[in-house]
């Protein structure tokens, strides 16, 4: 059961006291997770945890999978609000139609801490983000991996990008003309909303963070 939106729960006597924020990710891809983990404990202030399709479940990403996942996340491990954490679903719009991800997006809007981070086409546009300013123009998630190709030699590869979260989420912000529209527009990725979050709780140097 999702927590619904209302007044936050009273401390409870007795419980430990974690004095750091958990970011529950669930994702639409291995390499979205590999991402996101790539910064967990990177703060005392920071846990991650990223739920993503794997092994025989590798074919379940569509948005109602999601939802299902996180559901499941909450019915093992429950949900204590006093905490602050958050639960983001991380996806693309190029292989899901349009009302299922709003489908998606109601339930965040109804979910207390839940929200959700699109990119328009696919999860490489965010990753683009890390390394230029200057707003792409994908016409497949194809293309925007050869993109890629361009920025990095031999490709992408975690540790030349995540560093560079910082910058990422300057840029990708800066390209979005729609900031209080939930769906990114052609070449705009929303994920630069959980990378504040990220962010804000990491120490960062001119765009890259500084890793313990």
């Amino acid at each position: 059961m999702p927590p619904i939106k209302g007044p936050n729960r009273s401390y409870k006597k007795g419980e430990p006291f974690r004095d750091a924020r958990k970011f529950i990710i669930i994702c639409e891809g291995e390499r979205e997770s590999e991402y996101f983990s790539y910064f967990d404990k990177q703060s005392q202030k920071l846990i991650i945890e990223t739920i993503a399709p794997v092994g025989e479940n590798q074919g379940e990403s569509a948005p109602n999978h999601l939802k299902d996942r996180a559901s499941e996340y909450i019915d093992e491990n429950g949900w204590d609000e006093k905490y602050e954490d958050q639960l983001w679903f991380v996806l693309d719009v190029d292989r899901w139609d349009r009302t299922s991800i709003d489908s998606l997006f109601q339930l965040t809007q109804q979910t207390s801490n839940w929200y959700i981070a699109i990119s328009n086409q696919c999860f490489e546009v965010w990753l683009f983000y890390h390394k230029s300013d200057i707003k792409v123009n994908p016409n497949s998630s194809a293309q925007m991996k050869q993109l890629l190709n361009t920025q990095v030699k031999g490709g992408y590869k975690l540790e030349d990008y995540a560093p560079n979260i910082g910058t990422a989420t300057v840029n990708a912000k800066n390209i979005d003309q729609n900031e209080a529209g939930y769906f990114p527009d052609i070449g705009v990725t929303k994920v630069y909303k959980l990378g504040e979050e990220i962010v804000g709780l990491l120490k960062v140097d001119n765009g890259i963070i500084k890793l313990v």
